[in-house]
């Protein structure tokens, strides 16, 4: 009988050190995985109507555009405020008549102290990879000058190729800071 209570405990004692040494492997994983998904992860646009911004800020982004000012509202918009009080308005003119070649027309205004001023205006082709997002925000602004997020931008140029494109704010408008190719 002592023989079956010597194996047992050193049964059990293998099975504690494995235990042991398995949950810490799993808990430095799980930190390393989840240190690394956050550099890269964005923060998505939340789309809705542009109907629901200032009738001024309609008008203005109607002149961008040969769309008839009742037209406008039809477009989407993504409002993204600042520490400053200030806010980014995203207008994301996707439809028949403002797509062509290029892609579809993107323009952003900006609400400060001093008024509304076009901070961006560009054409992006709507088709993206699935699972992913044609725009997102990024928190870190490399200038430094300016509380605005940066945009995460990708492109599919082909069928093997992504393209993607960091525009960041630098005190007066957005400027692209990073071009990327990345194999699909």
């Amino acid at each position: 009988m002592k023989l079956d209570s010597a194996v047992s405990i050193k049964v059990v004692r293998l099975l504690r050190y494995f235990h042991l040494a398995l949950g810490f492997s799993l808990l430095i994983t799980s930190l390393f995985l989840s240190g690394c998904s956050n550099a890269t992860e964005g923060t998505f646009l939340n789309w809705r109507n542009a109907d629901t911004v200032p009738k001024s800020l309609l008008f203005l982004a109607a002149q961008n555009t040969n769309l008839p000012s009742t037209q406008i509202s039809a477009a989407k918009i993504a409002v993204i405020s600042t520490q400053e009080n200030n806010h980014l308005y995203l207008f994301n003119f996707n439809s028949s008549s403002l797509c062509g070649e290029l892609g579809c027309l993107y323009a952003g205004y900006l609400s400060n102290a001093q008024g509304l001023k076009q901070v961006l205006n560009f054409y992006l082709q709507p088709n993206v990879l699935p699972g992913k997002h044609l725009i997102t925000l990024m928190s870190n602004n490399s200038s430094g000058t300016s509380d605005l997020p940066c945009l995460d931008v990708q492109q599919v140029v082909n069928k093997t190729t992504l393209q993607k494109l960091t525009y960041c704010f630098d005190g007066s408008d957005y400027q692209p800071v990073e071009n990327t190719l990345i194999k699909i």
